[in-house]
């Protein structure tokens, strides 16, 4: 850039697992402007994710439900638009979309920055929204395409993953924590998913269990938590309740009971979490927590955790699958399928030792 800009904004609004991963542009835009205020839009569910973040000055939480079909309504569309106009006003001299979807370009758009960077061929026209547009690498990971975006700035690309847990977050899960009488050692599994093509076979969770229990408990693991949003109790209850037949564990239904942020600090509390495509696991690579991976149809290397595709079982692996097959229940889930209890255990036996406990 000509000269340094003195207001930034990235505008990621969601979804959680991507807001979590996207903190290496914060980080990076940081460094190379570190007189600069800088402000991060962020659907306002996920607020709690990077709440606090030290890269980060302010967090504007977009509330993407209540704008939901506002041109159903009039008092909606007006809320909608003061909201726009709040945006404009803070008088941004650099915009980064790394969102690349219609309501981030027009995010993008209404700032009216000088420099507006945003991914040439974004979806839904999203590209329309910047004046700088960036080519996007054909398979290389979504982390390393957002950072290409500080890049044509003069910014460095900083993959720097780590996520900050607020101090309400902390609180909150420890107070959990204490209720449920936890040992300091636990394993935490993200079994829940919003697509029905993400998800594994519920009973194969037990056998998992059953197959690592010697492992578990030899390790000082006694207490299995399961995390969950609201709303997704009944994906957790009968893996929970099919769970307590393992000897020796006790099992805890967590979700729907924790907010984001004490979600983020459950994450970093864990000695060990297994979980499918979804935003805990990206969580476990900004806190350094040790993680295995349930990927079916969505490619690891490119949407999975940043540096761990080693640590994921992917059964699409030798497929030819369309990038959104896990949209498609029936495909997704055959894919799913064809990750086997045994290809999960043997990771989890691998985390469970001593030096990659540690690592």
């Amino acid at each position: 850039m000509r000269s340094s800009p003195r207001r930034i904004l990235i505008v990621r609004p969601s979804a959680l697992g991507d807001v979590c991963r996207t903190v290496p542009l914060a980080w990076s835009l940081r460094e190379a402007f570190p007189k600069a205020t800088l402000d991060w839009v962020v659907e306002d569910r996920w607020v709690g994710a990077v709440q606090g973040h030290p890269a980060v000055d302010r967090i504007i939480g977009f509330p993407k439900g209540d704008f939901r079909s506002w041109w159903r309504s009039v008092p909606t569309a007006v809320q909608a638009l003061q909201w726009m106009t709040k945006l404009r006003r803070g008088r941004y001299d650099l915009v980064i979309d790394a969102q690349g979807l219609a309501r981030s370009g027009l995010m993008t758009l209404v700032t009216g920055a000088r420099t507006r960077v945003g991914h040439r061929g974004s979806r839904e026209f999203a590209w329309i929204g910047s004046n700088r547009l960036v080519g996007k690498r054909r398979e290389s990971h979504v982390v390393d395409a957002m950072l290409d975006l500080v890049a044509a700035v003069g910014a460095p690309m900083r993959a720097d993953m780590r996520l900050e847990v607020s101090a309400a977050g902390t609180r909150e899960w420890q107070a959990a924590a204490e209720r449920a009488s936890l040992r300091p050692r636990m394993l935490l599994l993200a079994t829940t998913n919003g697509w029905l093509g993400k998800r594994w076979v519920d009973e194969r969770w037990t056998e998992l269990l059953h197959r690592t229990r010697s492992e578990l408990l030899a390790s000082g693991i006694h207490d299995v938590v399961l995390t969950g949003a609201p709303g997704e109790e009944p994906q957790t209850a009968p893996i929970a309740e099919s769970l307590r037949q393992v000897a020796g564990l006790r099992v805890h239904d967590f979700a729907g009971q924790l907010s984001v942020a004490a979600t983020v600090a459950a994450v970093r509390a864990a000695t060990l979490l297994i979980g499918l495509d979804s935003a805990p696991i990206h969580m476990a690579v900004g806190l350094g927590t040790p993680f295995v991976g349930l990927y079916g149809a969505t490619r690891p290397w490119i949407d999975g955790p940043y540096g761990g595709a080693a640590w994921c079982v992917h059964g699409g692996a030798g497929m030819q699958l369309d990038a959104h097959e896990h949209r498609h229940a029936a495909r997704g889930a055959a894919v799913m399928e064809r990750i086997s209890v045994d290809a999960v255990a043997g990771l989890v036996r691998r985390r469970l030792r001593p030096a990659e406990v540690a690592a």
